[in-house]
């Protein structure tokens, strides 16, 4: 069964998934490691872990170095500018890791594109129709779900609790991510060649979808890449640490589930996300930054507004609108 999950077009089902995710820990380290040998074997041996100071990229450079004896793979560290200064200390603390920048920062995005809510989906389809000319095919699509077939597309069109986005006094965007991770690490592949990443399907839709398609060794995608591990659960990467007795960040120990960005707006309009209380106590000079000068606060309010008035806006018939928030009029960067 490990060749199955290595096939570059291979298409899972649910069940298939349900299947890995229930595989033992032990099973899960020998199928990661088949990939991993077999991503290995295809480049020569050139390369490279992509390394965030995670649980997943922590456990995932172990696996590489330690458990399939590859202890020369480099580890890239993509330091966007928002890491926690206690992940960057704990990521340069390991050999033969090297460390890249964005050629623009976050304030850049911010001005000049938008600013990331929600999702990575939301943003980028609510950015689309904000910057539409007229009436255009991609613009019905995010709003109403029409194809240019005439036929309709769920996932192509913006979730009604989101639309109201589109006219709320700022732009929105989902260039971060393109500007501060994915281009440093485009450069990188073409030094140390096509990375490892920790990245598992369970995390988002999109990354289950990506697995589903493509398994762990993607051969064919424009920008190749391995996500051995994949398949497994966030219980899986907590026993392994356990198991291993592997050092991890100390922000988990600080109260953080996650070590991204330290100001990431997506997904922190839930309600029981307490990253910015908690980044209030832990570094309050960033989150006076974040407030004073970034305006990130501002934006989130609205954010969560409309999260928080989905139920009524559901029984509505009529396509909802968004008085200007008091807070955004005349809304700028200081």
């Amino acid at each position: 069964m490990m060749g199955a999950i290595g096939q570059s077009r291979a298409v899972l089902s649910n069940e298939d998934l349900k299947i890995r995710y229930a595989w033992s820990l032990d099973r899960k380290i020998e199928e990661s490691c088949a990939r991993i040998i077999d991503w290995h074997s295809r480049f020569g041996g050139r390369v490279s872990v992509s390394f965030s100071g995670g649980l997943d990229s922590t456990v995932l450079l172990d696996l590489v170095r330690n458990k399939c004896g590859y202890p020369d793979v480099p580890a890239v560290f993509s330091n966007t500018g928002l890491e926690f200064p206690e992940n960057g200390h704990f990521v340069r603390s390991f050999p033969n890791v090297h460390e890249i920048r964005p050629k623009k920062g976050f304030r850049h995005v911010i001005e000049t594109f938008g600013y990331p809510v929600v999702s990575k989906r939301v943003s980028q389809y609510v950015g689309e129709v904000q910057r539409a000319k007229g009436e255009t095919a991609t613009k019905r699509l995010r709003l109403t779900g029409m194809t240019s077939r005439g036929t309709k597309s769920r996932l192509g069109e913006i979730p009604d609790v989101w639309k109201p986005l589109v006219d709320c006094g700022f732009r929105v965007s989902d260039k971060c991510c393109d500007i501060l991770k994915k281009e440093p690490l485009a450069r990188a592949m073409k030094t140390f060649g096509p990375p490892f990443v920790g990245t598992r399907a369970e995390e988002s839709m999109q990354r289950e979808l990506s697995y589903k398609h493509h398994g762990c060794n993607a051969y064919h995608m424009k920008s190749p890449r391995s996500t051995p591990i994949a398949f497994w659960t966030g219980r899986d990467i907590r026993e392994y640490i356990q198991r291993e007795s592997l050092p991890y960040s100390p922000l988990y120990d600080m109260g953080y589930d996650r070590s991204g960005c330290m100001w990431c707006l997506l997904g922190a309009h839930h309600s029981d996300d307490n990253r910015f209380e908690l980044l209030a106590k832990t570094h309050p000079r960033v989150y006076a930054f974040c407030r004073d000068r970034l305006g990130l606060f501002d934006v989130l309010a609205v954010v969560e507004r409309l999260w928080g008035e989905r139920y009524r806006r559901k029984a509505k018939t009529t396509e909802p609108t968004v008085s200007p928030n008091p807070a955004l009029v005349g809304f700028r960067i200081s």
